[in-house]
């Protein structure tokens, strides 16, 4: 069925009178702008990802229901300016169309940007995260709730997804070499991790500049749909991947004036940093538009951040962005 006849086929379950329904972007799921009578916006998704190596957890009822219940708890517990779930007339915030999973939230006005632009912005961002990270210290979810887990598993299911590609042609055996070590130096940090309330818990997972809507100066957190469980670091983590290495010391304090940095906070965010990239990668496998640029992008990574963690030497805070 067409992603705009599975959305009408949705968006009659709620009782929202809709004057239009526009496509936005699909990616993990196909994402519809609503407005109704009133003026009000919301965003339907359509939960059918056009990422062909995206694991078919993000699409179960239950992962999608967990994600709402965490962002209902925000909502109610913070002050953050968030997208609000929406239950449809059954009462539910996972409605069904043949066997697709869609759900719907209230749309988060402001300017959404490809990168950060302005100190400002990053420090808005850092105290956005860690306002997030601190409701997820104190918050006791639902025994329903089920969310995946940023571990070794989805970590070597990338780079075995890798590998195969210097066969294929695609990527160079010397920079897969590289992807390799560098991916099981990170996963033997990343398993002496300890899990505590102050370092391990629910996450948004994905926390870079188009996942933000900025307004009036404030970062507002939107699209929660990779959030799960791992390292509070992972979201500093990614968010470093957006943010010039000269730059990342100050955002890494200002988020540490709000919520507390772990001692060797900067191995680890290595580490996560090494293994997320991965995972960008192994995605980029599944959209045409991306493995194109993919030999490129693993060269880079190889040569530069890659190259250097396998080394032993830090990349953190020195070094040129594989995105130069």
């Amino acid at each position: 069925m067409d992603l705009a006849i599975i959305a009408q086929h949705a968006l009659a379950q709620y009782d929202i009178n809709a004057v239009s329904v526009s496509p936005v972007a699909q990616s993990g799921a196909a994402v519809f702008k609503i407005e109704d009578h009133h003026g009000l916006l919301y965003s339907l998704r359509v939960h059918k990802s056009k990422i062909s190596t995206l694991e078919t957890m993000w699409m179960r009822r239950d992962v999608l229901e967990s994600e709402l219940i965490w962002l209902d708890a925000l909502n109610r517990d913070t002050r953050l300016s968030l997208p609000v779930p929406k239950r449809n007339r059954l009462g539910s915030y996972v409605t069904q169309v043949d066997d697709i999973s869609c759900t719907m939230l209230s749309w988060v006005e402001g300017e959404q940007k490809q990168y950060f632009t302005s100190d400002q912005e990053l420090k808005s961002t850092a105290e956005m995260t860690a306002a997030l990270h601190q409701h997820a210290s104190m918050w006791q979810p639902p025994s329903s709730f089920i969310r995946p887990t940023v571990h070794r598993e989805r970590i070597q299911n990338a780079l075995d997804l890798l590998t195969p590609q210097v066969r294929e042609g695609l990527l160079d055996a010397h920079d897969v070499q590289i992807l390799e070590a560098a991916g099981e130096k990170a996963m033997a940090l990343l398993d002496t991790l300890p899990k505590n309330k102050l370092t391990w818990g629910v996450l948004h997972g994905d926390i870079v500049p188009p996942n933000i809507v900025f307004a009036d100066g404030a970062a507002h957190p939107i699209d929660f749909g990779a959030c799960g469980f791992g390292p509070f670091l992972t979201d500093l983590a990614i968010t470093c991947t957006f943010i010039h290495p000269t730059a990342r010391q100050q955002y890494i304090d200002w988020y540490g004036e709000h919520f507390p940095l772990p001692n060797a906070y900067v191995a680890q965010i290595e580490a996560l940093f090494i293994s997320l990239v991965l995972i960008g990668m192994r995605n980029a496998l599944g959209m045409p538009e991306s493995k194109q640029e993919l030999p490129t992008h693993a060269k880079k990574c190889a040569s530069r951040e890659f190259g250097r963690y396998v080394n032993g030497e830090g990349f953190l805070f020195t070094g040129t962005p594989c995105w130069e």
